[in-house]
């Protein structure tokens, strides 16, 4: 039997002035999941959002 279930989601940004809205739809995403919902286990998500640093070559 499943007493716990870690969603480890990662989440790579262009820009990092999207982090907090991405940790918004995160958490949506985790509030509306079906299978999340669905299953008696403790669910627990433990997102990485990754921002990436553009560089320009010249």
């Amino acid at each position: 039997m499943m007493t716990e279930v870690v969603l480890k989601p990662v989440l790579t940004l262009k820009d990092d002035k999207q982090h907090d809205k991405a940790l918004r739809i995160l958490q949506k995403a985790e509030e509306h999941c079906l299978i999340t919902n669905s299953v008696k286990s403790k669910v627990t998500m433990e997102p990485q959002i990754i921002e990436l640093e553009m560089t320009v070559n010249n």
